[in-house]
């Protein structure tokens, strides 16, 4: 799953602090510094239970299962209980393994009749409309996510889950979909009814990207708040999941690059031109603005993706400043890592899936040093990330990869 220098396109109560002590540790926030000495916590996305127990022997000790709201909740009124009693039973065969277990919600695999609702897609500002369903804008959508929410967690056993992987609902990382656009022009983002009451209002209703007429400081403001809509969707998962019961960590999926302070105030100098800020992907500002938690995971979705020449986090990063230049080279992980530290939030992340490009799959076959699965191990040990998934389980498995190549990966270090 990824897109090198910028975005991918595609992806128990008394437990979690044990857990959760490699995440973060328990009871404060991570504080801008060096990684840590310790090195990750390796894993698999989407593990085959049947590999589980041969896996952790070999030092994969973190899994993860993906549910899909689709197959979950095929009718509005109708769920399918089979199906999510056989995610309970995953996450079970994986704990049962001794593995600790991620979970994916889902919120992206909609139902087809959610995305027949009128008004459920994002609609940019030459009025074309999304293949996505808009969590970030509808509160009515929120609301129908939320019962589904509440079902899965009465089916499976949340106290079960370790982490749980939060996006922008509608996309499987935390984006607004892709072409270029803003996708802030549905009747809730410009002010409507059914705007989230956590949401602040749009500060330039009917204004669109590329329009004259405001200042400088007024185009900054409504990009702040763009950006910001994508934290508020996160926060809502997770006020969501805490009154659920949910005590675990949380992973803020975010891919790429993205655009860095000065690609972002140039756009701002030109009034927001189309382009990859379309996706919301600015880190430095959404990370910022997200609330300070202690179990909250800034997590790369793009590892060993190419981008910065693959480079890993060096000890003196942290006295780097977020606008310097020289960062502005920097490897995605190594930049959303200076990112996170900034802020106080650990890190963690994910190598780019099989299939996303050529270029990328001959990386991701490379079983040199010069290749992603070296280079993804050398960054995650680098930048202290307190956990790694391989991305994906099935390819480690099928003659995509070899297992044993991953194993000696992680038996050997950077």
């Amino acid at each position: 799953m990824g897109i090198a220098d910028s975005r991918r396109g595609l992806r128990t109560p008394a437990l979690w602090c044990a857990a959760l002590a490699v995440l973060t540790a328990c009871g404060s926030a991570a504080a801008p510094g060096p990684p840590p000495a310790t090195r990750p916590a390796f894993g698999t996305l989407v593990s085959l239970v049947e590999h589980a127990r041969e896996e952790a022997d070999a030092g994969v000790s973190a899994g993860m299962v993906e549910l899909s709201w689709r197959r979950a909740q095929p009718d509005a009124e109708a769920f399918d209980d089979a199906y999510l009693r056989s995610v309970r039973r995953d996450v079970e065969a994986l704990r049962v393994a001794g593995r600790t277990v991620t979970l994916g919600l889902g919120l992206h695999d909609v139902p087809r009749w959610l995305l027949a609702i009128p008004g459920s897609r994002f609609v940019d500002q030459t009025g074309a409309e999304s293949d996505e369903v808009n969590l970030v804008f509808d509160q009515r959508l929120r609301n129908i996510a939320e019962h589904y929410l509440t079902h899965v967690a009465a089916v499976l056993d949340l106290g079960q889950v370790d982490a749980v992987r939060l996006t922008s609902g509608g996309l499987p990382e935390v984006l607004y979909p892709g072409g270029g656009g803003y996708w802030a022009f549905d009747a809730n983002a410009q002010g409507g009814p059914d705007r989230p009451a956590s949401l602040p209002p749009n500060p330039l209703p009917g204004w669109r990207p590329g329009q004259g007429g405001v200042s400088e400081q007024q185009v900054r403001e409504w990009a702040d708040w763009y950006v910001g809509a994508l934290t508020d969707v996160v926060d809502w998962q997770i006020g969501t999941l805490s009154g659920l019961g949910y005590r675990g960590a949380y992973e803020v999926l975010t891919p790429g690059v993205g655009v860095g302070p000065a690609a972002y105030d140039a756009a701002i100098r030109q009034g927001l031109p189309p382009g990859l800020l379309g996706s919301g992907a600015a880190w430095q500002v959404f990370y910022e603005r997200l609330p300070r938690r202690d179990d909250l995971v800034a997590y790369v979705s793009s590892v060993a993706d190419g981008s910065g020449d693959n480079d890993g986090c060096a000890p003196g990063d942290a006295a780097v400043p977020l606008d310097a230049a020289q960062a502005e080279s920097w490897s995605a992980t190594r930049w959303v890592s200076r990112v996170a530290h900034e802020y106080g939030f650990p890190v963690a992340g994910e190598n780019p899936g099989w299939n996303q490009s050529v270029r990328l799959n001959a990386s991701y076959v490379d079983l040199s040093d010069n290749g992603m699965l070296a280079a993804a191990v050398r960054q995650a040990d680098s930048c202290g990330f307190r956990f790694f998934y391989w991305a994906h389980d099935q390819q480690l498995w099928d003659g995509t990869v070899p297992f044993a190549a991953y194993a000696e990966r992680i038996a050997r270090g950077s």
